[in-house]
């Protein structure tokens, strides 16, 4: 099961980071209507995706 999760930023700082996505959509919503003619631009969200990230490899084998 992949799970999303969402940060909030303004003006490139983030506000809020690893929303749920209910919790993303509660925010976002009150923000952005609260907020839309003022902020236009300048309030901004981005998904993290699980399947956007790679696991690290390691090399389990001795190097000797």
């Amino acid at each position: 099961m992949m799970i999303d999760s969402y940060h909030i930023y303004f003006k490139g700082e983030l506000l809020f980071k690893n929303l749920s996505k209910d919790d993303f959509e509660f925010v976002w919503d009150k923000l952005y209507t609260s907020y839309i003619n003022a902020l236009k631009e300048e309030l901004t969200y981005e998904r993290i995706s699980e399947k956007d990230i790679k696991e690290p490899s390691y090399n389990l084998e001795p190097s000797f």
